[in-house]
């Protein structure tokens, strides 16, 4: 129940934000809230990641649709193995079912936080970004079961 809870917590704090600016702003608006550091700047993203491949919404589709059937997989495959893991799972996915839905609903991805040095982005990019980077870090240091000292040759 935990999982789903993260999930659409995710998901619909995507969503709400995106559809305020969607309503308070144009695109390409940008109101400073700590000038030159971060900013709301509403951005139609018909790209990936960066911008990288625009236009490409059909391309976004699919790859998102294959990465979520991947997670829900991952995710009951994982049974009750390692939890934390299923929990950053669901911030993924809810992050990229969110911007699934934007590709959708309007053929691209609505952006708005804007740090101006980093290309603007949303909650859902912030939620698939974290949980991947938790999810690596999990898997790079998780302490499998100690290793079992060698027996010498000949018994003892």
């Amino acid at each position: 129940m935990l999982l789903i809870i993260f999930f659409l917590l995710v998901l619909l704090a995507d969503q709400y934000t995106k559809l305020l600016v969607q309503q308070d702003m144009i695109v390409g608006q940008s109101i400073p809230v700590i000038h030159k550091i971060f900013h709301f700047t509403y951005v139609q993203n018909s790209g990936g990641a960066f911008g990288i491949l625009r236009g490409r919404t059909n391309l976004f589709i699919i790859v998102s649709i294959i990465v979520i059937l991947f997670i829900v997989y991952f995710m009951f495959k994982e049974e009750k193995k390692d939890y934390f893991v299923k929990v950053v799972c669901s911030f993924v996915l809810g992050g990229a079912v969110s911007n699934l839905i934007d590709r959708l609903r309007l053929g691209y991805v609505v952006d708005f936080v804007d740090f101006q040095v980093w290309p603007v982005f949303n909650i859902a990019d912030s939620a698939i970004s974290i949980g991947m980077v938790l999810l690596f870090i999990r898997l790079f240091f998780k302490k499998d079961d100690p290793p079992k000292p060698l027996q010498e040759k000949g018994g003892k």
